[in-house]
């Protein structure tokens, strides 16, 4: 029974392994982007265009190379922290544990043309006012366009909307 147990577990484990390495690979699509407010946390992951950064494609190919990725890291940060915020009626609020990766491009391992963006904007439980912003758009027309969703679970609530270089800024769940 012991042996069974530790066979199902085993299988399971690598399942998940398994389920994971794929999930990695295709993290988030191109342009969407995700918040879950949950407790006192705002939970992002975007995936955001190369050309959206200034001074990080030194061979402006549109691709990002992981030689590129690496000598850049300190713009990126940078450029991350100035043009994704979220306020709330407490005002700007921190983003967090701030992550990034190079975005799975199917044609060449070695390069992307997108950022996947994860970090955690710190807030009150009972925040309200809440505006997103975002002002990291590409140069291509379908570059322009950042889909998102937002949950918040305490609430049950749920939105999608649009933003653009022409309205880069979104109310959360205002009534």
């Amino acid at each position: 029974m012991r042996v069974l147990k530790k066979q199902i577990i085993m299988i399971i484990f690598m399942m998940s392994l398994l389920l994971a390495t794929e999930a990695q690979s295709h993290m988030m699509v191109a342009q969407h982007g995700t918040i879950n407010m949950v407790n006192n946390g705002a939970f992002m992951v975007l995936s955001l265009p190369i050309s959206a950064f200034n001074d990080i494609d030194d061979d402006i190919n549109g691709h990002l190379s992981t030689v590129e990725f690496n000598a850049h890291r300190v713009e990126i940060i940078a450029q991350i922290l100035a043009k994704v915020k979220l306020k709330d009626n407490n005002g700007l609020r921190p983003l967090e544990g701030l992550m990034f990766s190079l975005g799975d491009d199917h044609h060449d391992t070695d390069t992307a043309t997108q950022l996947i963006v994860m970090g955690r904007f710190a807030i009150d439980d009972n925040a309200t006012n809440l505006i997103f912003s975002l002002d990291l758009f590409g140069l291509a027309e379908a570059e322009k366009v950042m889909s998102m969703s937002v949950k918040h679970k305490a609430a049950n609530q749920t939105m999608a909307f649009e933003l653009t270089p022409e309205h880069p800024i979104q109310n959360l769940f205002a009534e």
